[in-house]
């Protein structure tokens, strides 16, 4: 008999947007969000919110992803928003955020593994600098899942593409 977190893992797998690449990149048992976001490349916009969901679809625990870019500097800017409406329950999330170009090739990637305690909200945001231009993203991967403290197969997965990408 399956276990509530393999129901939770199968349910969320089954609402999930394609992500070809996510099984060959390591990713694995992450529930996607697909968007196009060729409208958010304006600088004047500033933050281009793309992704609210929830990491846990019994309870109200949800996250946000936004972003902006710095075209003269070829930065990222990545904000994740974590807000536990749950009076009793902590989740460790694993969040991954991937920017990709019109022919899906991976330009830059994003990754977090936060704690979030029970009725808590907050936001952090992170730059990243890739080698490829920015201004050429056209889509964005959003990567959600309840994940252990270390997760080091998805940390392992985050620096080896990082590195591959030459991403600072």
């Amino acid at each position: 008999m399956a276990t509530l977190k393999e129901l939770s893992i199968a349910l969320g797998l089954l609402t999930s947007d394609s992500n070809p690449s996510a099984i060959v990149d390591g990713w694995a048992n992450y529930v996607w969000r697909a968007r196009d976001v060729r409208g958010c490349l304006s600088q004047a916009q500033g933050f281009c919110n793309i992704v609210h969901d929830r990491w846990d679809w019994k309870r109200k625990q949800t996250y946000d992803a936004a972003f902006k870019i710095d075209t003269q500097t070829n930065t990222i800017t990545t904000r994740i928003t974590l807000n536990n409406e749950d009076p009793d329950d902590n989740d460790q999330v694993c969040i991954v955020v991937s920017y990709l170009d019109a022919d899906d090739e991976l330009i830059g990637i994003y990754f977090a593994n936060w704690r979030s305690l029970p009725k808590r909200s907050y936001s952090r945001e992170a730059p990243i600098s890739p080698s490829k231009p920015i201004n050429a993203i056209t889509k964005v991967l959003v990567g959600s899942k309840q994940c252990d403290v270390r997760a080091t197969e998805d940390t392992r997965n985050f620096y080896r593409i990082r590195q591959i990408l030459k991403q600072r």
